[in-house]
């Protein structure tokens, strides 16, 4: 039973809670990990979060004391919070929204395994996370007991994987690969390791940003014992604000560098969280001080009770655009759209490029920098000037050409 508390409550309620969980100790997180019965004691909720926390018809609700200090008590526009804690659009099933928009379901051959691209494919290797975010693709999955992968699970995905010699990349995900134990991480990292096509393993975790401290030595000696000439293990993670961004996270970072992983990340474009220039450029910028590079930037998928976070197309393509020429190119992220129905990650970019002069032989480009307009030739024996859209007279007039 949600019971309304105040500011001063809540504050000693924090206190408590951060005196009892021995920080540094990713176990004593976990299990001081706070649920969504509870998030009144931490927070002074809204109408909108009591009926989000009611009524949600997505993943559980749960958040560990280290991801909930980042957050404000008190002020419902806070970013992290709105991670956290689901408001009343959470309650709501649009029309166009999916519990599936990827048909990962429809193209997975074996339980927990999605086979989308001819040579990768996604391993759903555990349902739990440390914070289940309230923007998560894969709700139908994550935080249900039913889709828990058991050894026997992971076997017939790993023979599955043996029997296709196409597969050379594996992307192991959940829930949060990281969340299992490290003999499990072992067990499966010398398994992919024992395949010999497949060639690169990925490890798609956010324990960077909501539990630090579960990068710990030993497990960061398992990764880098299978980074190896055999095998080439990368990890991609997912922040999404600059307040994530902390002192921990960067150790965090910088453990799993040593043991010789790259690290990129993946941010998600959501609403009245990072949906403006200046907060993704931030962002961006603090990550490369981390030494993450810019991977992709999502446009939200059509989950159930997404709503509350979609923004329009045109506002990752504007905030692409904008970040061209205020940071170096390993911080600028592509934006992509992983179509709904299966059809697999697009990129969409500004448009520099706006066309062809036959006439000349000249592309008419648009500076990021400058916004003025720039000419380039194609030479001269090309046989490729049928492929580009070719500019009006009226379109050059336009452009002042």
């Amino acid at each position: 039973m949600l019971v309304q508390s105040s500011l001063s409550e809540v504050l000693k309620a924090r206190e408590e809670l951060y005196s009892r969980t021995n920080w540094t100790d990713h176990t004593s997180q976990l299990q001081n990990r706070v649920k969504g019965e509870d998030l009144s004691l931490y927070f002074v909720l809204t109408e909108s979060e009591i009926i989000g926390i009611k009524e949600t018809i997505r993943l559980h609700v749960s958040t560990t004391p280290y991801y909930l200090s980042l957050s404000s008590p008190d002020d419902p526009n806070c970013p992290i919070r709105k991670m956290i804690v689901p408001r009343s659009e959470e309650a709501v099933l649009s029309s166009e929204e999916s519990s599936d928009p990827l048909d990962e379901e429809r193209l997975s051959p074996v339980r927990g395994l999605t086979h989308m691209y001819p040579n990768r494919v996604l391993l759903f290797s555990n349902h739990s996370c440390s914070v289940y975010c309230r923007h998560c693709m894969r709700g139908r999955k994550v935080s249900s007991n039913e889709e828990r992968m058991e050894k026997g699970d992971l076997e017939k995905a790993f023979e599955y994987i043996r029997n296709h010699p196409e597969i050379e990349d594996v992307v192991i995900s959940g829930g949060d690969p990281l969340n299992l134990a490290d003999a499990r991480i072992e067990w499966i990292l010398s398994e992919l390791n024992s395949i010999p096509h497949v060639k690169i393993c990925r490890l798609g975790t956010r324990n960077p940003v909501t539990l630090p401290f579960r990068i710990t030595e030993a497990l960061c000696k398992i990764i880098e014992t299978y980074n190896n000439d055999k095998l080439s293990i990368f990890c991609n993670t997912q922040f999404n604000h600059p307040k994530e961004c902390t002192k921990e996270s960067k150790e965090a970072i910088l453990r799993l560098l040593k043991a010789g992983v790259s690290v990129g990340n993946q941010s998600v474009l959501l609403k009245d969280i990072n949906d403006d220039e200046e907060t993704m450029l931030s962002l961006h910028k603090k990550l490369l001080e981390m030494r993450v590079r810019a991977y992709y930037l999502y446009d939200p998928e059509l989950i159930p009770g997404s709503r509350g976070f979609r923004t329009p197309l045109a506002r990752g393509i504007e905030i692409v655009e904008y970040m061209r020429g205020k940071i170096g190119g390993m911080g600028i992220p592509q934006f992509v759209n992983d179509l709904p129905g299966g059809g697999g990650k697009i990129t969409i970019a500004p448009n520099w490029y706006l066309g062809y002069i036959p006439k000349t032989r000249q592309h008419v480009f648009r500076s990021a920098v400058t916004k003025k307009i720039h000419l380039s030739f194609e030479p001269v024996d090309s046989t490729k000037e049928s492929y580009y859209p070719v500019l009006s007279e009226a379109d050059l007039e336009k452009l002042g050409l």
